[in-house]
């Protein structure tokens, strides 16, 4: 039996994972409005616990996307040349980011600055003035889609090593291994190694690229491991198998992680443990949520095309709906709670709306934002499909 999925092959639960982790990146800074973290704007009113819930949930959901992300450009690669697939994923990740930055992050910025512009007309001229936050010019949120670019094009060298002979042989070594029982935690070794000797140097996440590479490596690492685990049968079943030695440990490192919050263990654990043990409840949460996917959620839907082919446009959009929401609703006398309400169904609906009229159904937008651009006859050949599924 063939190991590798085949490139025509869909893998259901990678787009659920996807779908889900994208609208929790949604939920995470409709948080950054009320919590206590620095932000572009915030509710006056501050909603405490919440710094507790984000902390933990930050130290994973990215990590976990680039996971995902990682074989999605197994899927994505396919057949093409290495030139082809830079190309291809010029389109859906640079001409995003490059229109994102003239077009989506200028209100943000706008907002946070218009007692200095005025207006937003008066502010267009100086959108590319200088970098933010001194200056004008950010890409914000949109930072993921240019480390996203990164780590596709860094791993095509890799990617080469895994399509060879020589990566037939990484993956029966693999294959081998992967039947010992947790042997899939070994790869937070290399993780806790990337961040024991880059983050003396740049220890803040930053999002900024030049100073952020303790960052961007830790992504790196689980966007090769995405693509290396979840393109290959033997591999997943073995995760599957192994899920709840996955599910245990991260339950007792989260355990750990909230206890720290509260009680200090700086006296029983030193640095270094303590990231250690960081990467290892990263790593053994990112295990858990791929492999109870690939049980349980490996499965159609009539709705999953639809929203998979909306999340990236929604991503794209839906911090500045947030802001531009959140602003208008920050000075008014509304408890946070209502306010919450208001600014989750309020962007929400703002975004969803945007899509459905002004960029799903054009190929102007589509390609701006990343879609698929439909070509002439492909709804009559759709049609047709749809008309011989239903004869047959």
């Amino acid at each position: 039996m063939k190991k590798e999925f085949s490139f025509s092959e869909r893998r259901y639960d990678i787009d659920w994972l996807r779908i889900m982790l994208i609208l929790s990146v949604f939920l995470f800074h409709i948080g950054m409005f009320f919590n206590s973290y620095d932000w572009h704007i915030k509710n006056p009113e501050r909603i405490l616990w919440l710094d507790l819930v984000m902390a933990y949930l930050h130290r994973w959901r990215m990590p976990l996307l680039f996971l995902v992300s990682g074989v999605g450009t197994y899927f994505a690669l396919g057949q093409r040349s290495a030139l082809q697939f830079v190309g291809e994923q010029s389109r859906k990740l640079l001409i995003p980011l490059i229109f994102g930055m003239f077009v989506i992050v200028p209100p943000q910025v706008y907002i946070e600055k218009q007692a200095q512009y005025g207006s937003f007309l008066s502010f267009i001229p100086h959108i590319t003035e200088g970098v933010y936050p001194e200056g004008n010019f950010s890409w914000h949120h949109l930072w993921f889609v240019l480390y996203l670019f990164i780590c596709a094009t860094a791993a095509i060298p890799f990617i080469l090593v895994l399509r060879s002979r020589l990566g037939s042989n990484i993956y029966r070594t693999l294959e081998r291994f992967s039947t010992i029982k947790g042997i899939f935690l070994v790869l937070t070794i290399p993780l806790f190694l990337s961040q024991f000797f880059l983050l003396q140097y740049f220890p803040r996440e930053t999002h900024a690229l030049i100073n952020d590479w303790a960052y961007i490596s830790y992504s790196f690492l689980f966007f090769l491991y995405g693509y290396m685990l979840l393109s290959n049968k033997a591999l997943i079943k073995n995760l599957v198998t192994q899920r709840r030695i996955f599910a245990g440990l991260a339950l007792f490192l989260t355990v750990l992680f909230f206890f720290d919050w509260f009680h200090s263990i700086d006296p029983y654990l030193n640095d270094t443990a303590q990231l250690f043990l960081s990467c290892l409840m990263e790593l053994s949460i990112a295990l858990t949520l791929i492999s109870y996917a690939a049980r349980y959620l490996n499965h159609d839907h009539s709705w999953r095309h639809h929203l998979n082919e909306a999340i990236y446009p929604f991503y794209i959009l839906h911090q500045t709906a947030i802001i531009v929401v959140g602003y208008n609703l920050m000075n008014t006398l509304l408890p946070a709670g209502i306010k919450a309400l208001i600014l989750t169904l309020g962007s929400f609906f703002a975004c969803i709306t945007i899509y459905l009229l002004f960029i799903r159904p054009f190929s102007l937008t589509r390609l701006v934002f990343g879609m698929h651009i439909k070509r002439k006859g492909s709804k009559l050949k759709e049609l047709k499909t749809k008309q011989f599924r239903a004869v047959s």
